[in-house]
């Protein structure tokens, strides 16, 4: 099997039933274990602490955005991802949680060179010159915790075969999978919580081939110009003439335009799609196997694509990084 079924190939997913087999979950168990040995066996079941970094390239819309990402884990209450944009927008962005207080985003929209970007991420943004109540903060700051352990549990999936502890997943066989490359078994983890996610293990390696899930489809809010002079535009100039900064009216009116968006927005619920993430090109680090690539798709289009470049285990972290 050449480690990975891509979304190309049409997966046929034999079902174990509606109903469980008897000692489907034991074969859950079995084939964790088969992987987590495949991965790096006693010197995964003493990981404590894992650094990953990583170039990403993502597409929003027609926008190409790249960033310098960073991923700290300290098991089993500390997680901290650091994204470095650059491109049409530029901007840094921490979230996270230590235990249960949030490391909140350190920026949700950015104005550069005359464009401003908003994400529409969890509770999404207050109206301009709001702030939320204790109780409206302490719902947000739950919901962004719960976001954070999904995510880091989606990427643990693949990495070794198990969710982030703060999430109690339970595991069942589900059936397997089959492409012209070979056969996966697949694992549904899925907790009390809300938490669901599908996990797909070469049969051959043992080693994790991609996650799928549901999820709120990505929305974002473009107001102004792109950067001046960049490619794709920028602030429209005649050949020859001199460029320019957008004016503080430009700003205000490009602001009131998101702001109008995003009014519109609240009232529209997100619609739901499904993702997918790829785990390839498997090499040794730190005395595990890793995947160096990492690809992201939603509704069949691939939206993210990571080249992991360190990886470290179980190094010393310092515990200022997850201040918030």
């Amino acid at each position: 099997m050449k480690n990975r079924i891509t979304l190309s190939c049409a997966l046929a997913i034999v079902l174990a039933g509606e109903v469980m087999q008897a000692g489907a979950d034991a074969k859950a168990t079995e084939i964790l274990a088969a992987a987590r040995q495949a991965i790096g066996d006693k010197k995964l079941e003493s990981l404590k602490t894992l650094t990953v970094e990583a170039s990403v390239q993502r597409n929003v819309n027609t926008m190409q955005m790249t960033s310098d990402v960073e991923i700290l884990l300290e098991l089993p209450d500390k997680y901290l991802r650091s994204d470095a944009s650059s491109g049409p927008m530029s901007m840094t962005m921490n979230n996270g949680f230590v235990g249960e207080k949030v490391i909140r985003p350190a920026n949700a929209s950015s104005m550069t060179g005359g464009m401003m970007v908003i994400r529409m991420g969890p509770g999404g943004p207050m109206p301009a010159g709001e702030k939320p109540s204790p109780e409206e903060q302490a719902r947000i700051d739950k919901q962004m915790i719960r976001s954070s352990r999904a995510e880091i549990s989606r990427l643990m999936l693949g990495w070794f075969a198990t969710t982030h502890p703060a999430i109690a997943a339970e595991y069942t066989y589900a059936g397997e999978a089959e492409s012209p490359d070979g056969k996966a078994d697949v694992i549904d983890a899925k907790d009390a919580d809300g938490f669901s996610a599908r996990l797909f293990i070469d049969r051959e390696t043992h080693l994790p081939l991609m996650v799928t899930y549901q999820g709120p489809q990505l929305r974002m809010i473009t107001a102004g110009g792109p950067p001046q002079g960049g490619p794709g535009g920028g602030v429209r100039v005649a050949p020859g003439a001199e460029r320019r900064e957008m004016t503080e009216d430009e700003r205000r009116k490009a602001r009131e335009a998101a702001d109008k968006q995003l009014d519109e927005l609240r009232n529209q619920p997100p619609a739901m799609v499904e993702f997918t993430l790829f785990f390839d090109d498997w090499r040794e680090a730190g005395g595990i196997q890793f995947p160096h690539r990492i690809r992201r798709a939603s509704a069949g289009t691939t939206n993210e694509e990571w080249t992991v470049g360190q990886v470290r285990v179980n190094p010393k972290l310092d515990p200022k990084k997850f201040e918030s």
